[in-house]
């Protein structure tokens, strides 16, 4: 009966245990329970958390977050230029995943300083977006289905990297810009 019963306090302990992820800047970010109420502050970051599997549980994006389709329809609280400070409070969120501009750095440090926890999603490289998608998958309680989508870009990225192996390097990338009004 004893051991019925430490089983049954570990398997609750374990159904209720935080989780944590690191961020890009390498901070460990810890929260009680998983997140269900998630705050993106970039369109990058929209779309990551859709792919782990954590768009119900997103309850506002950022200006240009526009895919998935369902992105379009949640409330807009920020944008290249600022965050609304007040609307992202009422909203009560349980995590905010940011990409840190200047013109949003003083906004994402009053949001900590108020105690909200800020995940910083700054990938560098392609091969950190697939991390990056199982950090937001683990901290929204989605670990699974953001293990799964993954390693199928992993699979994709090091495809793509086999393809082109071989090739050489391009260092620049040159695009015209077309200014409205130019002739």
């Amino acid at each position: 009966m004893r051991f019925l019963t430490l089983a049954c306090l570990a398997a609750a302990a374990s159904a209720f245990a935080g989780v944590s992820a690191l961020d890009s800047d390498g901070r460990r970010i810890e929260l009680a329970r998983p997140a269900q109420r998630i705050v993106s502050l970039a369109p990058h970051v929209t779309e990551q958390l859709f792919a782990a599997g954590a768009g119900k549980n997103l309850v506002a994006v950022s200006e240009y977050s526009d895919y998935p389709e369902q992105a379009k329809r949640l409330p807009q609280v920020a944008s290249s230029g600022g965050v609304d400070l007040e609307r992202v409070l009422a909203l009560k969120p349980d995590l905010v995943v940011a990409w840190r501009l200047e013109a949003t750095a003083a906004a994402l440090a009053r949001l900590e300083t108020l105690g909200l926890p800020v995940f910083y999603s700054e990938p560098r490289r392609l091969a950190q977006i697939p991390d990056n998608i199982e950090a937001l998958g683990e901290l929204a309680g989605t670990a699974d289905t953001a293990h799964r989508v993954a390693a199928s870009l992993r699979e994709q990225l090091k495809g793509l990297k086999a393809q082109y192996a071989s090739k050489r390097a391009v260092s620049v990338l040159a695009q015209p810009v077309c200014m409205k009004g130019a002739r």
